[in-house]
């Protein structure tokens, strides 16, 4: 780990682009690897970060009229989605959180007291790469900006609470603050792949919404709502 530098990493995005791996996949790899380097500084193994301030240009997609759901479009969404999920597609379009965010919000984040979340971790899906396996990795929001608190609705408040005693109810020691607020079928923490192709796909298909809507666009509707006062 001490002998990487900066140019290592550069030569290490220019031949995974070469090798035909998409900019994105390329940038998530840097980022799970920039996240490593900031271990090593902080445990002064390292002086510095090689892996940071590499600039991989991700080709946007342009939104279109219509791209963003709008309130009516999420509703009809909600309604078709499977149980326990319905929460969390409704904290994607009411908080604007990615959903790696959303994949890494714990029990403690919702403060049900004062009716917010707090957003302080995420949880991506990396996919294998030589020896190492297929895994989730959690971290830290993607910029310093995002460790932020978001009021939420109180009825969302009250199906969250629902939903955490549902699930307590099946388990001998019950739901901790520091477990995962959502989790898969088999306890495990929720995987955003999994969701958009277990949940978010067929509650799109079932409502008449087009299924190129992406998980992340639920995102956008949540600048729809705060420009149009919503």
């Amino acid at each position: 780990m001490g002998n990487i530098d900066y140019l290592d990493v550069e030569k290490f995005i220019a031949a995974k682009i070469a090798e035909g791996l998409s900019p994105k996949k390329v940038r998530d790899a840097v980022s799970v690897t920039s996240l490593v380097m900031k271990c090593a500084v902080r445990a002064n193994a390292r002086k510095d970060n090689p892996a940071a301030a590499h600039q991989i240009r991700v080709p946007r997609r342009k939104l279109r009229p219509g791209d963003v759901p709008d309130m009516a479009d999420i509703e009809r969404l909600v309604s078709h989605v499977r149980d326990p999920y319905k929460p969390a597609v409704w904290l994607l379009g009411f908080t604007g959180m990615r959903p790696s965010e959303l994949c890494g919000l714990r029990v403690r984040s919702i403060d049900f007291t004062r009716r917010r979340v707090r957003i302080s971790e995420t949880l991506l899906p990396v996919h294998r790469y030589a020896e190492l396996p297929y895994s989730l990795v959690g971290g830290p929001p993607k910029t310093d900006a995002g460790d932020r608190d978001i009021p939420i609705p109180a009825w969302l408040c009250d199906d969250l609470a629902a939903m955490l005693a549902e699930r307590g109810d099946g388990q001998h020691k019950g739901v901790g603050r520091d477990d995962f607020l959502f989790v898969g079928p088999t306890g495990l923490p929720l995987n955003l792949d999994k969701f958009r192709q277990d949940v978010v796909r067929p509650a799109l298909r079932a409502a008449g919404l087009p299924e190129a809507l992406r998980t992340y666009d639920i995102r956008h509707s949540h600048a729809s709502l705060l420009k149009t006062g919503s």
